[in-house]
């Protein structure tokens, strides 16, 4: 025989256990907001505007990715690991406020993490939309031009000829690369100038836009490309695993010709020249640096007894 009133109890009891576990849940998710609230303080409010800006850092970044035909999957990673970093440097600095609390009770330092962080990201989602070609004032190219990572970009401070083209550097990559014996200099070699002619093919593209005639911000973005051209083959040798000692032989000895090349772009972007013929200097420039590049490297190989 089936015992009613014992099933009656048992359902009340299970549903009266479920809407204490609710209750607890939403209790502990309450407590945490509150927690969080109270240990950010006043910075809460800056906290978001930061995030609302990594977003949009992160979106127009992987516009400017689409756009150069570079888009890959690290971008939510990078996205991931900026909100973690961020959130973590926050949370550190308002920490320190806490255990100071004896001394003199603020949040000015985490308001100043906060801040410099925010800044730090409107200044690249300027860089993003430069190079998205939206209209950006003259007067932050100088200001944009000092966040480029470029090694030896800060010792150019001159602003201101051949018939080469990309072709060129494939003959280099086909007939003058494979002349190494040593599989670390070939790789290494392969790998820079892969990625010197995208960014020759990305320049050539550049100067093609209708905003081409203003010189200020067709050098922005052309040094823009070259810093990302840096990025990229420091990136490729370490997924290929160069050892540390042929890259830092190849940095030391190619620093001088950096520098000179870099000049020599700068000069070129603010030439009276036309539009065509600052593709042809840009593409000679690179060439020059590439066959000073491969001398550098077939000296070096000869001193080891290649």
């Amino acid at each position: 025989m089936i015992n009613m009133p014992l099933i009656f109890y048992k359902c009340i009891g299970d549903r009266e256990m479920n809407r204490t576990n609710y209750l607890i849940e939403v209790f502990c998710i309450s407590g945490v907001i509150g927690i969080i609230s109270r240990f950010l303080g006043s910075i809460e409010t800056s906290y978001i505007i930061l995030l609302v800006l990594v977003v949009i850092d992160t979106l127009t970044g992987m516009a400017v990715a689409i756009k150069n035909k570079r888009f890959n999957s690290k971008g939510l990673s990078k996205f991931i690991k900026k909100v973690v970093t961020y959130s973590v440097s926050i949370m550190t600095v308002r920490l320190l406020e806490i255990g100071i609390l004896t001394l003199v009770q603020t949040t000015l330092l985490s308001q100043i993490m906060v801040a410099f962080l925010e800044v730090t990201e409107t200044v690249s989602i300027l860089e993003n939309l430069t190079l998205l070609g939206v209209p950006i004032p003259k007067n932050f190219m100088s200001l944009l031009l000092t966040h480029l990572k470029i090694p030896g970009l800060g010792r150019i401070d001159i602003p201101g000829n051949g018939e080469d083209n990309l072709s060129d550097i494939e003959e280099l990559i086909k007939y003058q690369i494979p002349t190494f014996n040593d599989q670390y200099i070939k790789r290494l070699l392969e790998i820079n100038f892969e990625v010197w002619k995208s960014v020759a093919q990305q320049v050539n593209i550049i100067l093609r836009e209708k905003d081409a005639d203003n010189n200020e911000l067709i050098y922005y973005k052309i040094m823009a490309e070259i810093e990302l051209g840096f990025k990229e083959i420091e990136e490729k040798l370490k997924e290929e695993k160069i050892p540390r000692e042929y890259i830092e032989e190849y940095s030391r000895c190619s620093q001088h010709k950096v520098d000179k090349w870099l000049q020599k772009v700068k000069s070129i972007c603010f030439s009276q020249e036309s539009i065509e013929n600052k593709k042809e200097q840009f593409i000679e420039s690179l060439m020059v640096f590439l066959y000073q590049t491969i001398l550098s490297a077939r000296k070096g190989a000869d001193n080891n007894g290649e």
